[in-house]
């Protein structure tokens, strides 16, 4: 580094003459050649509009031919910084340099790729040169336009690669040749083989990686604004990981924003879309196998593993890539049978090589160490192969009926039969091979090394081929449904019954299916059963592990929902045989339990308890459990869950009861937990299991809302044996009784495990479940037992934990809203009669100044506050206006609460949780006339002005982003958001309200008075914090919607500030909700500053609009043109810098002033110029803003996005093409 910094150094890296340097590169130093060459780049980048073309191009060549004439004496380091000069001279003199010339030096690196010599200096320049021509982190900083690097990549990609690509093709044949030779000769030259096969397969796994350019227009405006920004903040973390998309964008910045890397591919799990000139070379049957080969010949390459990464790395991701090969331009041809052909012969040629791979894989210790790498790439192709070619529709019509994606290939494949056969031999063999490990001594070393075996490799292959499975599956079924709704339509058969077609392939590829799925599903169990052995600990030293370990990780049929799922689908193509099997263990280990806890009860057992077997049973048992779960019931998210297809038929071929096995599983789940759940006072209860009576109370939470009191007209076809066993008392069902006990079930699980949360928790899901159910949930408050379940829950509510308090009055107050009048008056007076109880025993109190910090106290009423919420949540019409008397009668205690712990966080955070479910589930235009309407605003903005009084005096001292602080500013940003949207309703502005004026605007001084809260009791720092953030700019966003020009009206000069600073923080925001909030919040405000005006506004506040728009306008402008930016945020971001144009047009015209004296020659500026005269000229005959200028309203909408698109995308896109700099 002193070298660099010496004077001549500077003085060459000055002067613009390259040759200059020649004394240097034939320095004998090494370091002094390598910074020399460094100086060279320097000098041509810095200086290349001095050098000019021919120079330039002279330099590049002279340098090359000095590479070749010293590849074995120069250093390592030289040479290969030597090439990269080559490569970026290359490339910055790429635009101006005549086709001709391009395509000569193309063949001259192709020609000394093939003669490979070593080193082979065409090899490392054409490496790089890829590099720089395709971006990402490993390209150089040229400082020029986006516009030269994308006209770069479209000129070379399709040809100068294609014959690069073609004669790295060349060396590895040739290498395997010579390795086949070098078998039969003594030894010698090997590491010269592994060395070229190396940088070979680098260049191959370089272009099989190319995100290719695209005509396609949004495409191409997609490429121009970078990378898509994140939407969730989260990323996916199953362990097969995130499956691929498809997004071929070419990008000139990398994930973190920072301009870095060009073109880089978001989505590196897929193969890339290959045009039509690749055909020849990607889809010939003798290339293809070639990959697989030079693979083979890799793994004697592994000896020079220094080589980084090493040969057999580089060969197998080659085989994931080209595994993949997908699109319809590489598989075009001039008819459409010709393409299915091409696709036919490329599917039978990858199958067959990967044939091979997967007997080699299999025939090896799978858990062997150096296999990992092998195992799990050979899983990845496979997925990606089977994935992609049922993705990729067929052209063949048979029957009448285009031929599916599977049929295809295994009509057209003579292999599929035995290459599905053998991907089902891997899935079982890698399941096998865990199973293994549980038996062996590696037990030890992968639980210290990777925490249990779910987490090793094999695993992780297993979740690959999981999903590849799921998906042929998947892909079965649709096609059934489609079959089945289309057989409603059409009469008569489609052509001869004997013909091939659909029908007859899949079916008999189905029956295929059911066969390998036993398999599989066994090999699974075993696993898991070995699996539980593994978690229960023998000893006391691993218990206490055991115990905290299991503490903190997730829910099993969280953490493994991908696995189980991907069961049940196994397990539904034979529910006989698979209901068979678990209700065979599942009994099996329930009658073990109940022989172990006679044993224990009758005082037989003695010295031959184990506690160890008991422990064991349950676990197994819980697996069986969430097996079941999942195989009789679906998840349950948006639309109402019904009883999967498979299961219904499977019931309806059942002759009676006691063979429906659906039926009888769901009865030993029963009997199972009234087993567990024993008297608290007998000696069994010790021994009992609360993770298996949560798993059981999770499978009826699934089960019960689908199977009990099912209505008939869901399905066309119900078995009678399901409505014997769920059915209503109508329909001949025992349903009825069987919700009595899960009700009885429910009080005694309270009774038995009142300490453990989880479990009580799971108990109050499964009412809440129910209660949503109207058949379910007046069956249940029509039960003899409602009421004395009532009177358990409000009598002995303070013997559970506090955190389970607002469930279970929440599913109380929502069963009891499908009782009687009478019985529900009953009960919601109960209900208020408990909340009010809880606060009144406290602040009523003689001593509460004195123990008002008393942890008991303070538990009580945050259970009180809980139980509040808890009510607000199960708001609905029978219940409503009794819980706005509630809300009325408890607001002074809050405001007490709030006097004697404003300066604290959990009394206050509870407070506001409870306002924000009341503006939530409250509907203020169900209450009776103006008078109440405007009591729950007057009640909220006394809450509030308690709650900040109390709040701006409070101590400091905690973290700005401690959670309990920040669950706080995001529960009172999302109470004064839902409010809004409460007293709002369906009015479309402030203008036209959708109740009384005097009621609107009083709620509008509430909810801006809520806006100045949030603003003067959190600092900024908490404020820009990503969640608080993302709703607080919403909440700005619909205060301009909705509340203008009672926003400008009421809300402090210094308020405003702090809102123009939020805005300016959220413009160019890495999460998207945020950004386009932050754009629409600025386009909203625009609109209504523009049309109706501010002149009447304080001259303080029109200065602080004025600054913050120049602001947002400057920032914006900024991001817009040189930033990375989500292409789908252009159009808001767009309309609002349109707005902000509008609103300062001589402020807009500085900054393009500003941007014209960026450029450093005419054109540049000539250009600009033109691109901003012609947006000027289209945003003057847009319908868009003319209508926004000729609005008369007093509250106008903002601009129509949609209309601005084209103008929008096309100066951006242009302005763009000269602004960005890499």
């Amino acid at each position: 580094m002193e070298f660099i910094r010496a004077p001549f150094y500077q003085d060459i890296i000055k002067d613009s003459d390259p040759w200059s340097f020649g004394h240097v590169v034939n320095s004998n130093v090494p370091t002094a050649k390598f910074f020399a060459v460094r100086g060279i780049k320097e000098a041509v980048t810095a200086s290349y509009a001095a050098i000019g073309l021919v120079n330039a191009l002279a330099l590049r060549d002279e340098l090359f031919q000095l590479a070749l004439a010293n590849s074995r004496s120069f250093e390592s380091f030289v040479l290969d910084s030597l090439c990269w000069v080559i490569a970026v001279i290359t490339k910055r003199a790429w635009v101006d340099t005549p086709e001709e010339q391009r395509l000569a030096f193309t063949q001259t690196l192709c020609e000394d790729i093939v003669r490979h010599t070593t080193p082979c200096i065409g090899m490392i320049t054409a490496t790089y040169l890829i590099d720089e021509i395709a971006g990402g982190s490993k390209c150089s900083q040229f400082r020029l336009p986006w516009e030269f690097h994308y006209t770069c990549k479209t000129t070379f990609e399709n040809v100068h690669m294609l014959h690069i690509f073609e004669a790295a093709l060349k060396v590895i044949h040739r290498q395997l040749q010579r390795s086949a030779e070098m078998q039969h000769a003594p030894s010698g030259g090997s590491h010269t083989i592994a060395y070229e096969r190396r940088s070979a397969l680098h260049i191959a796994d370089r272009v099989l990686n190319w995100a290719f350019t695209s005509s396609d227009e949004s495409k191409v405006i997609a490429a121009s604004f970078g990378h898509s920004k994140g939407r969730s903040g989260g990323g996916n973390t199953s362990k097969a990981g995130q499956r691929g998309s498809s997004r071929d964008s070419d990008n000139l910045d990398d994930g973190d924003g920072s301009g870095s890397a060009i073109f880089e591919s978001e989505f590196r799990n897929r193969t890339p879309l290959f045009p039509r000139n690749w055909q020849s070379l990607l889809l010939s049957g003798e290339i293809l196998t070639m990959f697989f080969s030079v693979y083979e010949a890799t793994l004697s390459d592994q000896m020079h593993a220094y080589f980084s990464p090493g040969s057999t790395h580089l060969a197998l991701q080659c085989l994931v890539q080209v595994s993949g090969i997908r699109g319809k331009d590489i598989f075009a041809s001039a008819d459409a049978k010709g393409s299915d052909e091409l696709r036919a012969e490329f599917a039978r040629v990858i199958m067959r090589n990967q044939l091979q791979m997967i007997r080699h894989v299999c025939s090896m210790d799978l858990v062997s160490e150096g296999s990992e790498d092998m195992v799990v790439a050979t899983t990845q192709m496979i997925r990606r192969f089977i994935e992609t070619q049922l993705e990729e529709p067929s052209s063949t019509v048979v029957a009448n009926q285009r031929l599916h994606s599977l049929a295809f290939l295994v009509i057209g494949i003579p292999e599929a039969h035995e290459y599905f056969g053998e991907v089902s031999k891997f899935i079982c063999m890698l399941l096998n091979s865990a199973a293994g490990i549980l038996r062996s001594d590696m037990l030890q070393r992968v639980d210290d090394d990777f925490g249990d075996v779910d987490n090793y490799f094999v695993m992780q292959a297993f979740d690959e081929l999981a999903n590849a499975w799921s998906t042929v599956i998947n892909q079965i079924r649709e096609w059934e449904y489609l079959e089945e709704a289309a057989a409603g339509t059409n009469s008569g058969s489609n052509g001869d019954d004997k013909q091939v077609s659909n029908q007859s392939v899949l079916s008999s590829f189905t029956h295929f299916l059911v066969t390998t799925a036993y398999l599989i599903r066994s090999e699974y169990i075993q696993l898991r059963m070995l699996m539980c052995e593994d978690s229960v600990p023998s000893n006391s030293s691993r218990a206490e592990t055991f115990s905290i370990d299991q503490g903190l990780l997730a829910k099993d049929y969280v953490v493994y929902e991908d696995q189980l799922q991907f069961f049940a689908l196994l397990a539904r193509l034979d529910l006989r045989t698979s209901l068979d099997r678990m209700y065979e263990n599942l009994c099996s280990r329930c009658n073990a339990l109940q022989e172990e806890f006679k044993s224990i009860e009758s005082g037989t057992a003695g010295e031959s308890y184990n506690q160890h077997t008991i422990d064991l049973l349950h676990e197994q048992t819980q697996w069986i459990v969430l097996m079941i779960g999942f195989t009789l019931c679906d998840s349950g998210t948006s639309e109402r869950v019904l009883i999967p297809k498979p299961v219904l038929e499977y019931s309806a071929a059942c002759s009676n009861t006691g063979q429906d096995l659906t039926v009888q599983c769901i009865m030993v789940l029963l009997k199972m937990l009234e087993f567990e759940l024993v008297s608290p006072s007998s000696p069994l209860a010790a021994y009992g299991s609360p993770l298996l009576v949560e798993t059981l109370f999770w499978a009826l939470r699934r089960i019960a809302p689908v199977y009990f009191l099912l209505d008939r007209s869901d399905y066309r076809e119900v078995s009678k044996s399901t409505i014997t066993a769920f059915g209503s008392t109508g329909d001949g069902g025992n349903g009825s009784a069987i919700i009595n006990g899960v009700l009885d079930l429910v009080k005694r699980t309270f009774d038995l495990w009142s300490a453990e949360e989880d479990v009580l928790q799971m108990c109050v899901s499964i009412l809440l479940a129910l209660g949503q159910r109207t058949a379910i949930a007046r069956e249940i408050t029509s039960s003899p037992q409602f009421t004395p379940l009532m009177q358990y829950f409000t009598s002995n509510i303070g013997q559970f934990p506090e955190a389970i308090h607002g469930s279970i009055i929440e599913a109380l107050a929502l069963l009891a809203c499908h009782s009687s009048s009478a019985d529900h008056e009953r009960c919601f007076s109960d209900l208020k009669t408990l909340i009010l109880r809880s606060f009144s025993q406290v602040v009523h109190s003689s001593d509460f100044m004195a123990r008002h910090q008393d942890a008991r106290l303070v538990n009580q009423l945050l259970g009180g506050l809980d139980m509040m919420d808890g009510l607000l949540s199960a708001a609905n019409f029978r219940n409503m206006d009794a819980i706005f008397g509630l809300f009325f009668e408890v607001q002074p205690l809050f405001e007490q609460l709030l006097t004697v712990y404003g300066h604290g966080d959990e009394i206050p955070c509870e407070i506001i949780q409870v306002m924000e479910s009341a503006a939530r589930y409250l509907d203020v235009s169900s209450l009776p006339d103006d008078e109440h309407m405007l009591r729950f605003s007057h009640c909220f903005r006394t809450l509030l002005r308690k709650y900040q009084t109390s709040a701006v005096g409070r101590s400091t001292s905690q973290s700005d982003t401690d959670i309990e602080s920040l669950s706080k500013i995001t529960s009172l940003i999302s109470a004064i958001s839902y409010l809004v949207h409460n007293e709002m309703g369906f009015a479309p502005n402030e203008a036209s309200p959708s109740i009384p004026k005097a009621v609107a605007d009083d709620f509008g001084e509430t909810e801006v008075f809520g806006l100045y809260c949030v603003h003067v009791t959190a600092d900024s720092s908490q404020l820009l914090t990503p969640n608080v953030l993302r709703i607080h700019i919403q909440l700005i966003s619909e205060m301009a919607q909705y509340r203008m020009p009672s926003l400008i009206r009421w809300l402090p000069t210094e308020i405003w500030a702090q809102i123009m600073d939020v805005l300016l923080a959220g413009i160019d925001h890495g999460i998207y909700d945020i950004g386009h909030r932050t754009y629409e919040a600025i386009s909203r405000l625009g609109a209504y500053v523009k049309v109706a005006g501010i002149g009447n506004a304080p001259a303080e506040l029109r200065d602080v609009f004025s600054r913050g728009f120049k602001q947002l306008l400057s920032k914006l402008l900024q991001a817009l043109l040189f930033s990375p930016f989500d292409v789908e945020l252009v159009e808001y971001a767009g309309t609002a810098l349109v707005t902000l144009g509008l609103l300062d047009p001589s402020h807009l015209q500085t900054c393009f002033q500003d941007l014209f004296a960026q450029g450093d020659s005419a054109a540049f500026a000539e250009r600009l110029s033109s691109t901003l005269t012609k947006f000027n000229s289209d945003l003057e005959a847009s319908d868009a803003v003319r209508g926004l200028l000729k609005t008369v309203e007093p509250i106008p909408d903002p601009i129509d996005s949609a209309e601005l698109r084209q103008p929008l995308f096309e100066f951006l896109v242009n302005t763009r093409a000269v602004l960005r700099i890499k």
